[in-house]
């Protein structure tokens, strides 16, 4: 009979977290919650609109970078797995 191995963890999800931040027409810079894991795992919509990574924002760790600064008022809605 073979080995077992242990699975390391189960992943948890963020699901229509809304991140830490504040969107004014100038901050680009927002907070999750969680890092996520992996990072890949992001998405990432602002007034429901999807967010491109790379093209709309980029992720280092928790902090997400936006590449144009949401205005006033706009809505930022992250799921992700961590």
């Amino acid at each position: 009979m073979g080995k077992w191995t242990a699975i390391a963890s189960t992943p948890k999800f963020a699901d229509g977290e809304t991140p830490s931040g504040t969107a004014d027409g100038s901050n680009v810079t927002f907070t999750l919650a969680h890092t996520p894991a992996p990072a890949t795992s992001l998405q990432l919509f602002v007034n429901g609109d999807f967010q491109v990574p790379t093209v709309n924002y980029t992720i280092s760790g928790a902090t997400v970078t936006f590449t144009n600064a949401p205005a006033s008022g706009d809505v930022i809605t992250a799921f992700y797995r961590y």
